[in-house]
């Protein structure tokens, strides 16, 4: 790179990362209008006013057996311990950019990062001011909160979430995997604890352990060795971004697909190698195989996981029936991208039938599909009140969905299929 001065140089890098970023934006916004179109904006704003409503009603009267503070608990955690820091690197950066690596960690990280705790902490304040009514007019969880400054408490959990963000970019400097992975750990479960004291116990308490929290956190920081910048994360994570925008557009109009990075996930990649060893079933595994070690899995499972808690946690069974509706939803849409997988072109010269590739990829589908459908189904009727008239209609039109209107679209040939 050509010696600039420090100015130009921090000015270069500054406009660098907003070129990226509108960049970005133009790649992606324009997709949406084909989002709007096919129906899902106006799916989404029913699904909105839907639960609008029945907040407004929830709180004139909160049930005295719904548990607000396991609740409040989880959904501040949650909003408080995301930590992304868009630095929108590509692979070539480190190559031209490392020759300034420090004025980059000024004019160019110290942006993104401050960019990223605003965020956090408006998510963070968004979450509590939709859970404060909530806190207030909860039987389990009044009398505490009323000898609470709500205010006071907003500015707590807006430090907590600025402090895992920042907290987050020291993980990302550590350069021993198993210990970036087990600060994370460590990070999430004070971050917990902490927001559990502030809101269930007294504050002379609480925040003399929030403050101690933080303090072990910093300590722990100090030991591993860090990288000045950690190119490889970043870079991984901005192509993860991408390819998450990417898979989401793709479940309604095609757009460029970007490389995916296989997972090994033993705890379910067994799966595939349960199926017949027959000549028949060669589609079936190889798409098994893409579809447990690949992204749309794993947004999947933690799509499916996280239903299934809200779920668990709502106890109101006009909300359950419309999450699970939502749920099965995009659980389909999100399985429709196995009709998008491409293999190496190595693989057409395989010994297989083309044309029993789709049938395949339905097939995976349906299944995964229809065990949703029928877990989430369970988890609602064993968790809340058993109602059947409810229910079953429920998991009859999720199964539907995902047993056989999705798979019959991911089998469907057209002209643009490659065989």
């Amino acid at each position: 790179m050509r010696d600039l001065g420090n100015e130009e140089q921090f000015g270069f890098l500054r406009s660098l990362r907003q070129s990226r970023a509108a960049a970005f934006r133009r790649e992606i916004v324009p997709h949406f209008r084909y989002v709007f179109q096919s129906g899902f904006g106006l799916f989404a704003s029913a699904i909105l006013f839907s639960a609008f409503v029945w907040y407004v009603d929830f709180i004139k009267a909160v049930p005295a057996n719904w548990p607000a503070d396991a609740a409040g608990v989880a959904v501040i955690s949650l909003a408080a311990i995301r930590a992304p820091l868009r630095a929108y690197f590509k692979e070539a950066d480190p190559v031209f950019l490392l020759a300034i690596e420090s004025r980059l960690l000024q004019a160019y990280i110290r942006p993104a990062l401050r960019a990223a705790i605003w965020a956090g902490v408006l998510r963070t304040l968004a979450i509590f001011a939709i859970y404060s009514p909530i806190y207030l007019g909860s039987p389990i969880t009044m009398d505490v909160a009323q000898t609470r400054s709500m205010v006071i408490m907003a500015a707590l959990f807006a430090i907590i979430a600025g402090c895992n963000v920042y907290a987050g970019w020291r993980e990302r400097r550590i350069a021993d995997k198993s210990r970036r992975g087990g600060l994370r750990i460590l990070r999430w479960s004070v971050t917990a604890l902490s927001v559990a004291a502030l809101l269930l116990k007294p504050w002379g308490m609480a925040i003399p352990l929030m403050l101690l929290c933080m303090l072990i956190v910093w300590l722990l920081w100090r030991i591993p060795a860090q990288h000045a910048l950690p190119w490889d994360k970043l870079i991984g994570e901005e192509e993860a971004v991408r390819r998450r925008w990417m898979s989401f557009l793709g479940w309604f109009v095609d757009v460029p697909t970007e490389t995916s990075k296989p997972a090994r996930r033993a705890w379910i990649a067994w799966i595939g190698d349960s199926l017949l060893w027959q000549h028949r079933w060669s589609w079936h595994f190889l798409y098994a195989k893409v579809f447990l070690r690949g992204e749309t899995f794993g947004a999947f499972w933690r799509w499916v996981a996280l239903t299934g808690v809200v779920i668990v946690v709502s106890g109101n069974a006009l909300a359950d029936a419309i999450i699970y509706g939502i749920a099965i939803m995009i659980c389909g849409l999100q399985l429709s991208e196995l009709r998008r997988v491409r293999f190496v072109e190595t693989a057409a010269t395989l010994p297989i039938p083309p044309e029993g590739r789709l049938a395949a990829a339905a097939a995976i589908a349906r299944t995964a599909g229809v065990a949703a459908a029928v877990l989430l189904g369970l988890v609602g009727m064993l968790t809340g009140t058993i109602r059947f008239d409810i229910w079953l209609p429920l998991i009859a039109a999720g199964l539907l969905w995902c047993g056989w209107w999705m798979p019959r679209k991911i089998a469907k040939f057209t002209d643009e299929d490659d065989m």
